[in-house]
């Protein structure tokens, strides 16, 4: 064995492998978590009330992340060609799905599945950036790919389980509790951490380059996670989490319509003009943001229909967005990406 350790190659010098780029990365993709965090400052801490945080999120930065998936699907008249099944179908389905759920009674599992597939969501989001992280950096190792997902998954999973299946089950309306899931729950978190690092010490012996990006990446938001769990109900923990998934995806959505738009013709004049201007992409997603997220918020107030009908723009977003983001089967994809 010590023979083995005194003969483990030198590390390799490598630079981390960005998506966008370093200053990118580390303010918008990385650092978005910093938004989250003061989030939770100012609520758990500093006691701002809730629905102040809450509309400044959701018009400014989770309502314009939708318009950022709209900006490359139904704003772009090539991807409307190609895929306009997919696309007017997934719109007919769920918004016509939360009516029918609350014309039948389920207006409560209605917001358990828009509540659900949204954590699910974010969770994708940053398993998304995490597998781009590898791809950039060449880590892609069978055993490290399973250990990332696994560790990646459980450490973001555990936090809502812990808060309102174990010990506030109220705050979503569920009659009892799984108290006796919490030492198993916690015996899984310490194995996955313990077979998590013992896997990168031993990587780092071995003198295999860090991935540096997926590593910073794991520390901004999986902390974020389990303190926001930790202090926040479900209606402030929402827009604590998710305002780190919007400024992410609106990092990654203006790198790729930079890329795929900026001086092409044939795609449409929104997605013309948004890719030119950060500015004019910023504007045009505020108004398409407060055009329905204000009339959708103040509908749903008095109509139970209303809600189940504006429900419909989340839940086409989540469903078009694990299909319109799959690299291995689209080169315009990986081409906007820049991933060779």
């Amino acid at each position: 064995m010590a023979a083995a350790a005194t003969a483990a190659p030198p590390r390799a010098a490598s630079r981390p492998g960005w998506i966008i780029g370093p200053l990118v990365d580390l303010s918008l993709v990385i650092g978005s978590a910093a938004a989250g965090y003061l989030y939770l400052l100012l609520y758990a801490v500093l006691h701002v009330p809730i629905t102040y945080l809450w509309w400044f999120w959701s018009v400014g930065f989770d309502g314009t992340h939708i318009f950022g998936t709209a900006s490359r699907t139904f704003f772009d008249r090539e991807a409307r060609a190609r895929h306009g099944r997919l696309f007017y179908g997934s719109l007919l389905f769920f918004f016509g799905l939360g009516p029918a759920m609350v014309l039948a009674g389920l207006k409560g599992w209605l917001y358990l599945l828009v509540g659900a597939w949204a954590y699910y969501h974010v969770i994708r989001q940053h398993y998304g950036f995490m597998v781009l992280y590898k791809v950039k950096n060449h880590d892609l190792s069978p055993l490290d790919n399973k250990l990332d997902r696994l560790f990646l998954g459980v450490t973001l999973v555990l936090p809502p389980f812990h808060r309102f299946f174990i010990h506030h089950p109220q705050e979503l309306g569920i009659p009892f509790s799984f108290t006796r899931a919490e030492t198993p729950m916690w015996v899984l978190l310490a194995v996955t951490v313990a077979l998590y690092l013992a896997r990168q010490t031993q990587r780092y012996r071995s003198g295999v380059p860090v991935d540096l990006p997926k590593l910073l990446l794991f520390a901004a938001v999986i902390p974020l996670h389990w303190l926001t769990f930790a202090y926040m109900s479900w209606q402030a923990a929402v827009p604590t989490v998710t305002i780190v998934h919007n400024l992410q995806y609106h990092a990654l959505v203006w790198f790729h319509n930079r890329n795929r738009y900026g001086g092409r013709k044939g795609h449409g004049l929104i997605p013309s003009a948004v890719s030119r201007s950060l500015l004019v992409y910023a504007a045009v997603a505020l108004v398409f943001s407060a055009l329905y997220r204000i009339p959708g918020f103040e509908l749903g107030r008095v109509s139970d229909l209303a809600f189940g009908l504006f429900s419909g723009f989340g839940l086409t977003h989540y469903y078009l967005d694990s299909r319109i983001w799959r690299v291995r089967h689209d080169p315009g994809l990986r081409e906007a990406l820049q991933l060779g």
